[in-house]
């Protein structure tokens, strides 16, 4: 039997994984085998050509019966990028994805247009993996960041990777659950409030894809309700929580946006706007205090 080379196991997982019914089949594939061979996926097919040594294949195999089981890929090989940074992830950890992307963005075209400052404090409710956090901090020198979490896995999980992208010193994580006391060893108010909050209402959990409903956090995907509590929690304490003149900008799940909109108005907030995503989803609401 030919030995297997680079090409020829991705394209053969790819079948496999296709047949099987896997999501992201190839892409499946390539992370799977980039892990194993210990480069970048894309530098893979610079040696496509190269073959695959027995040890390695049988490392392969194993990763890729646990795909076929739905776990998500980013658990199997302990990180995923976001906003161009590398994240290490765990099942503790909702898995970043590129939806929340437009979050960091429209941050950053306020700051491009001079709508908001340079040298600002930032709430982060429901850091997770920091993803957010870490994000905006990279690329707004002049923030200082708090980011709150209710999971204390998640929290010190969050500080390994700020510390991974030296960025520690410039945000603060704390233990504060949004429902429950004000947050300690805060600035509050703060000039920027952030939250990609859980919101999949508990009605629709058992039809999440498998990967998210059986490995995912499901405290960090569901408010347990109709997907909109963290959205009045968060308005109820506006006040409290951003300063005057302040900006709140949150993801959204699909079709929630106009529902957070009326949340937003009753709090009192103004010049509440709408972002949608590449896919012409409503996902993200920007306000201002």
């Amino acid at each position: 039997m030919a030995q297997e080379t680079v090409l020829s196991l991705i394209r053969k997982s790819t079948d496999f994984f296709t047949a099987k019914g896997i999501g992201e089949a190839k892409l499946s594939a390539e992370y799977l085998l980039a892990h194993v061979l210990r480069e970048k996926r894309l530098q893979m097919y610079l040696r496509f050509d190269q073959p695959v040594q027995e040890e390695e294949l049988t490392e392969f195999r194993a990763l890729v019966r646990r795909r076929l089981n739905h776990e998500p890929v980013q658990y199997i090989v302990g990180s995923t990028e976001f906003y161009g940074l590398e994240f290490a992830v765990t099942p503790a950890v909702l898995i970043p994805r590129p939806d929340t992307e437009h979050l960091i963005d429209t941050i950053l075209d306020f700051r491009k247009s001079g709508k908001i400052g340079e040298h600002l404090r930032l709430l982060d409710i429901g850091t997770g993996s920091g993803a957010i956090a870490v994000a905006l901090a990279a690329q707004l020198p002049g923030i200082r960041v708090t980011a709150t979490d209710i999971s204390g896995d998640a929290l010190a999980l969050a500080q390994e990777n700020a510390a991974r992208h030296s960025l520690t010193e410039r945000i603060a994580f704390v233990t504060h659950d949004i429902f429950n006391g004000s947050i300690e060893e805060s600035t509050a108010p703060f000039d920027i409030v952030v939250s990609n909050p859980p919101y999949v209402p508990q009605s629709e959990v058992d039809e999440l894809q498998p990967e998210i409903r059986n490995f995912e956090p499901l405290i960090a995907a569901t408010d347990g309700g109709d997907g909109l509590r963290f959205y009045r929690r968060i308005a109820e304490r506006i006040d409290e929580l951003l300063a005057p003149g302040g900006l709140l900008a949150l993801e959204v799940g699909a079709g929630q946006a106009e529902s957070v909109r009326e949340i937003l108005e009753q709090a009192g907030l103004r010049d509440i706007a709408v972002r949608e995503d590449y896919s012409g989803i409503e996902r993200v609401v920007t306000a201002w205090k």
